[in-house]
């Protein structure tokens, strides 16, 4: 007997699991109505019957893009869709759209707000039904241009977010028509400044309770640019929809100042081609110094003849060349005005790495081989920069056995024609740089001459 009960309550179990499970399958084999244009899906909360979709459509210039579309069961030709739109006076689908006869699908386009009943039948073919809500989201972004100043271009914008709602169709007999929010808080918006069709800066929003209040939000360009920009805001609302201000064209009275240096290393002298690449600028003070607690911020004639490490250039954006005679590091700074608003407007850069300006260059090599093969045959003295040169070259008695005034030549390791003695040979060179034409430099020493 016990066998007997669990078996029959297993029976029971089993076909209520069926019945169950039939009745899941057909509510999606119906399930007819899809919308793809729509930015946002959800279902229906009702007190009691079946929950309906919700498609929610963009649309700000409220011209109702709601779209939904149906398709047959089977995804044959010839069946029959008949769309009707719910009523609230009635509480039933009692106002006609459209049929259409021989289909396989069938489309309700430029939709208003409310909910749509499809039924789709074919003779021979049990009829399919199904229903949906369009909601149409409609909406506007503003964006003002605030003011202009020597920081950058400053914007305001509003922005009030749309509480989609639907009816609760259960409730309407009973005339309560409780009417429902598509979404009760936790809402996200994003703020984005858009600049000539590229997003600038963003900026976002949570709004966690229902009335939902206007949002307010600043923004602030702070490049500098010389020709006029478009600007525009771009809101993402808790739909997915995006609604765009009308364009604002503004110009910006900032400035940048900005400027290359090429070559940033060398031997004296060393000619460095400066670049001004500054933005908005109509005037320039360059300042070339070593020294950086004697430059000032501002400069005057006055305090450009106390400039002793450095010099002065103003007015001149054209690149130009300037020359380093001597050596060290030298830092470049510049400072750049502009007039094109009502306030004068100021910046300044400094180079981030200085130029370095090496002495010029003496290297004696102690050692060379002239036996003919091409290589080391040559003792020659590597030079920069010099204004003069003169290398003599001694034997180990102190009689001269070479000499020569242009640092481009050298000795070959002989002497009156014959090759010399290999041993140890002396030199003195002495030389003028081109940094400083009155600093003699002078080397001495000796190096081996070997024949292998």
């Amino acid at each position: 007997m016990i066998i007997k009960s669990d078996f029959r309550y297993s029976v029971k179990f089993l076909i209520a699991f069926v019945v169950m499970f039939s009745a899941i399958f057909a509510e999606n084999v119906n399930a007819q109505i899809s919308a793809e244009k729509a930015s946002y899906r959800t279902l229906t909360e009702y007190s009691s019957s079946a929950n309906d979709s919700i498609f929610v459509f963009c649309d700000p210039g409220d011209i109702k893009v709601g779209e939904l579309k149906a398709s047959s069961p089977d995804g044959t030709n010839g069946w029959t869709f008949e769309w009707t739109k719910w009523d609230i006076n009635t509480s039933d689908f009692t106002m006609p759209i459209t049929t259409e006869k021989n289909q396989t699908e069938s489309f309700l386009t430029m939709r208003e707000n409310g909910l749509y009943r499809v039924v789709i039948s074919k003779s021979g073919e049990s009829d399919v039904s199904d229903q949906a809500w369009v909601l149409n989201n409609v909406n506007t972004s503003s964006l003002n241009l605030d003011k202009l100043d020597c920081i950058g271009v400053y914007f305001t914008t509003s922005f009030l977010p749309v509480n989609l709602q639907y009816t609760d169709i259960d409730n309407v007999p009973n005339k309560k028509n409780v009417i429902s929010n598509l979404v009760d808080g936790g809402v996200e918006l994003k703020f984005s400044l858009i600049r000539d069709n590229q997003e600038l800066l963003t900026a976002g929003e949570v709004l966690n309770t229902l009335p939902f209040n206007n949002v307010n939000k600043s923004f602030i360009d702070e490049e500098a640019n010389e020709v006029d920009k478009t600007y525009q805001l771009l809101v993402t609302d808790q739909y997915g929809c995006d609604f765009t201000s009308k364009p604002i064209v503004s110009k910006t009275y900032k400035v940048k100042a900005d400027f290359s240096v090429v070559p940033e290393k060398g031997e004296a002298p060393l000619k460095v081609k400066f670049t001004n690449n500054s933005i908005n600028a109509t005037e320039y003070e360059w300042f070339l110094y070593q020294d950086v607690e004697r430059v000032p911020e501002e400069a005057t004639k006055d305090e450009d003849r106390l400039l002793t490490d450095g010099i002065l250039l103003a007015d001149d954006k054209d690149p130009f060349d300037f020359t380093y005679e001597h050596p060290g590091k030298y830092l470049v700074k510049l400072i750049v005005k502009s007039d094109k608003g009502p306030e004068v407007c100021k910046d300044s850069m400094t180079l981030s790495t200085p130029i370095v300006v090496d002495t010029s260059l003496v290297q004696v090599p102690n050692v060379f081989t002239p036996n003919g093969d091409g290589r080391n045959d040559v003792w020659r003295i590597k030079s920069q920069s010099l204004e003069s040169f003169h290398a003599i070259v001694f034997n180990r008695w102190g009689r001269v056995v070479y000499e020569w005034r242009n640092p481009e030549e050298g000795w070959n390791g002989k002497v009156n024609g014959k090759m010399a003695t290999p041993g140890t040979y002396f030199y003195v060179i002495t030389a003028v740089g081109r940094e400083e034409k009155t600093k003699k430099y002078t080397k001495k020493g000796s190096f081996m001459l070997i024949r292998k």
